[in-house]
């Protein structure tokens, strides 16, 4: 995975769980449920028509996917009956090319990575995040609106000045 993009929300008021979104390149992505106190309650991770589901407690569950992109919203799962462990190792070489710092992705890594050495993690395998958000260096930024702003101005400007002449020189 590369070119990620991490989008969080807001704590649910009744289940506390805070959802992580990523993005990739090319019908990757990954959302999780954190908890309250960082730990992840639910991977759901998709790369093409590939879907691996971990829950914390139950483990993994794999399946395919009607269309490509994102398990969420309008594509059906269709779930396998066990397992697949080539879905998994699909998936595992995927996230074995990530080289970044982001713990969420990093600890979807390892329990794929476990779960290929024929354990079946059932726990979490630590805290991912602090309590309150995802760290800010992996946080996508949007930029405060008062940097933003001189540029929107020079640009408006910039196309007032082009109008201007292209008036006087079509007179």
């Amino acid at each position: 995975m590369f070119r990620i993009r991490a989008v969080e929300s807001p704590a649910d008021a009744i289940t506390g769980l805070r959802k992580v979104w990523h993005r990739g390149a090319r019908f990757a992505e990954l959302v999780s449920e954190i908890d309250g106190a960082g730990h992840v309650a639910r991977h759901e991770f998709s790369l093409f028509d590939d879907v691996v589901i971990w829950e914390r407690g139950r483990g993994f569950l794999t399946g395919v996917t009607d269309a490509e992109g994102s398990t969420r919203g309008a594509a059906k799962v269709a779930f396998d009956l066990t397992s697949d462990p080539e879905r998994v190792n699909r998936v595992a070489a995927a996230l074995g090319t990530y080289k970044g710092r982001d713990r969420i992705i990093e600890h979807l890594k390892d329990l794929v990575t476990t779960t290929q050495q024929g354990q079946a993690p059932l726990q979490d395998l630590g805290v991912v995040t602090g309590s309150t958000r995802i760290p800010d260096d992996v946080r996508l930024v949007t930029p405060p609106a008062q940097r933003v702003l001189p540029y929107l101005l020079m640009g408006l400007g910039l196309m007032v000045v082009a109008v201007a002449l292209a008036i006087l020189v079509l007179r």
